[in-house]
């Protein structure tokens, strides 16, 4: 290995430390209380060594995101889609997704601050390119699968694949993002266990929310219906009580006239 090669991976290995004990101190802190020395000094690294990677921590904070999608496509990569149907592909990447929220539940919530427009306005446009460039690579390996359901017929053919995307994931994310408030609020007595947002079971929800969403994109084909008969398919969120999409339990039912 020459001299630049090993100077490139030893500043790639800096960087990637520093964004380690961000990650850590955010988690610890929380954005607004963390500061850049407190991020220094958990990496063992010069104040002014992190600013040689990043202008701010809210640069930090967003290229954590960043990463944070990184790890959920590859948690969707590794469902292996492209040797399922697509419905079964589409019901996979929900599971997955449900499974992030709650088995990466920090980095979920990273995501979330990007709809924070204070915090948007302070990181620099280079790493927020880099985040919608992230962004958009997730949205458009999930969008494939539901152009391939399209062109085999078992989708419908008056669904645009980026808006079927766009739905599933405002939807469930809605629903994560609630569970996640009502579960604080009540921590900090802001609510109490008896109101309507605490009585919702939640995992259900969201389980009912990909059954309408799938009613959504399914086309009324013989193909579809066939292939139902032969076996299972669809996911199974933990924690709830009927969350398998299978012949004896659920059929998805046909849907109505194209919706305009």
């Amino acid at each position: 290995m020459g001299i630049i090669e090993r100077k490139e991976r030893e500043k790639q290995m800096r960087r990637d430390l520093i964004l380690q004990s961000a990650e850590a101190v955010f988690f610890e802190k929380g954005l607004r209380a963390a500061t850049i020395d407190d991020i220094a000094a958990k990496a063992e690294v010069s104040k002014g060594t992190i600013y040689l990677y990043f202008s701010s921590k809210e640069d930090l904070y967003y290229s954590l995101i960043s990463h944070g999608l990184s790890v959920l496509l590859k948690i969707f990569q590794d469902s292996k889609p492209e040797e399922r149907r697509p419905w079964e592909a589409i019901t996979g990447f929900s599971e997955a997704y449900f499974r992030f929220s709650q088995e990466q539940s920090y980095l979920y919530k990273m995501l979330a601050a990007t709809e924070d427009p204070v915090v948007s306005e302070q990181v620099s446009p280079e790493v927020l390119s880099q985040l919608q460039q992230t962004s958009d690579h997730v949205l458009s390996y999930v969008a494939q699968f539901v152009q391939k359901g399209i062109e085999t017929g078992d989708f419908r053919k008056d669904v645009l694949p980026y808006d079927a995307v766009i739905l599933f994931w405002v939807s469930l994310s809605g629903i994560l993002n609630l569970k996640a408030r009502a579960a604080i609020m009540v921590q900090h007595e802001s609510i109490t266990k008896d109101s309507v947002v605490c009585l919702v079971d939640y995992n259900s929800l969201y389980d009912q929310c990909v059954r309408l969403l799938m009613n959504f994109l399914i086309a009324d084909s013989i193909q579809f219906k066939d292939s139902l008969k032969r076996g299972n398919h669809g996911t199974s969120i933990p924690g709830t009580s009927s969350s398998k999409f299978n012949r004896n339990k659920h059929k998805i039912s046909k849907h109505s006239k194209s919706v305009k």
